[in-house]
């Protein structure tokens, strides 16, 4: 009998023989070069962000990622195109090769918007797990929540980087990564803590904007024991976010 696919956050798992092929989704429109666009920029830079949000999701899960998919709401030459190099741009950046993607365009009608549907196919050599955190445990913040123009203008900004997702892998004191959405911080903390049936109490000292868009996936929560926390502090840009306790 075939086992149900199940969904854990915005991701969805189907179990298969060997392990559990999961899948990440996103969108992304009205950010490009034609006239029905709000925010005007290059869109490489549609493709570079579409190609990073799940990327993110998927690595922080811990799976290997196997196909990156593009529908590419616009035609070919030249707006696609340019999508198209923003998302092997952003392949290469994370250390796969732009083999990976795959994807189409729209050649049948003229568009006024510049759009993209984006999905990534990963794998977990294993059966999934729910992480599972405690009481005592800490939510801390690498990067920095910006989107639109504060993300495309502050490209010195101390933003998550796919270095900061492999330190934080490897660390096994580290219970849960998850990618801050357009919700920001607070809510993804809440949800989070809500999963494992915990209260944040959230830190005051915090400077962070907590209920800005994290857009694409510029910063990452991260659920870890405080000694964890102390540790990984001198090697990367944390912020305490919350302390995780039980529900009264």
């Amino acid at each position: 009998m075939t086992k149900p696919i199940s969904k854990y956050r915005d991701l969805s798992l189907a179990p298969v023989p060997g392990g559990t092929v999961v899948v990440a989704a996103d969108s992304c429109a009205s950010t490009g070069r034609k006239p029905g666009d709000t925010l005007s920029c290059d869109p490489y830079h549609c493709g570079r962000v579409s190609a990073r949000v799940v990327l993110f999701e998927l690595m922080c899960i811990g799976a290997q990622v196997l196909i990156v998919a593009d529908g590419v709401c616009s035609e070919m030459k030249p707006t696609g195109a340019e999508i198209i190099r923003g998302f092997q741009d952003e392949l290469t950046l994370a250390g796969l090769s732009p083999d990976c993607l795959t994807g189409s365009t729209e050649e049948n009608f003229p568009t006024s918007m510049t759009g993209v549907g984006t999905a990534a196919v990963g794998y977990l050599s294993e059966p999934f797990v729910p992480p599972q955190c405690h009481p005592g445990d800490v939510v801390v913040c690498v990067g920095t929540p910006l989107v639109g123009l504060a993300f495309l203008d502050n490209t010195d900004a101390a933003i998550a980087t796919y270095a900061h997702l492999k330190t934080l892998l490897d660390a096994s004191d580290v219970r849960e990564l998850v990618p801050v959405g357009s919700r920001g911080i607070a809510w993804e903390t809440e949800i989070v803590a809500g999963l494992h049936h915990l209260h944040p109490r959230f830190d005051p000292a915090c400077s962070l904007d907590l209920h800005q868009s994290g857009g694409p996936s510029t910063c990452v929560l991260a659920i870890m024991r405080p000694a964890c926390f102390r540790r990984l502090s001198k090697q990367l840009p944390l912020q305490k976010v919350a302390d995780l306790n039980a529900m009264y």
